[in-house]
């Protein structure tokens, strides 16, 4: 992420650079760490620098890690999760409500792996409340690190 805001910033300031497409690989820093493209717009260099440094020094000492850490860690594992789910359910239109479970389980090798988080949640996901998934995302990752989702989107958002 850093290097896509260094290498754009660079850009505009320095003429006689090109800054290489960024397409590729915001797609795949979108598709591993999705929300990850909003932060990088969002966040000062030096927040990101900051954060660059914390996470170095939380995996020399795992006593530095931070919350922040635990919380980004959850949200990206369970959106995976939420997005690989809901893209598999938008193909799955032929399928009867109550055969979708197993057809979903069955479905799983194929899947991202942090899809099995939803496996209970399909009718969820599907058809969200106010048709935001990230809703239901930040619910689970509150739940499972026992914090409110004020306190989480705090973390996750400062």
């Amino acid at each position: 992420m850093r290097e896509l805001r260094l290498a754009h910033e660079r850009a505009a300031n320095d003429s006689s650079f090109i800054e290489p497409d960024p397409k590729a690989e915001m797609a795949r820093l979108a598709d591993e760490f999705p929300g990850a493209l909003r932060e990088l717009d969002r966040r000062t260099m030096d927040e990101i620098n900051r954060r660059v440094s914390a996470l170095q020094s939380a995996e020399e000492d795992p006593t530095r890690i931070e919350g922040w850490m635990l919380a980004q860690h959850e949200f990206h594992r369970f959106a995976r999760g939420a997005l690989a789910t809901k893209r598999w359910l938008s193909t799955q239109a032929d399928i009867p409500s109550d055969e979708l479970e197993a057809a979903f389980r069955a479905a799983l090798p194929a899947l991202r792996e942090e899809a099995a988080l939803f496996a209970t949640s399909l009718e969820e996901i599907g058809s969200p409340l106010r048709g935001r998934v990230m809703d239901i995302v930040y619910t689970r990752v509150a739940g499972e690190l026992g914090i409110t989702e004020r306190e989480l989107r705090a973390l996750l958002h400062g």
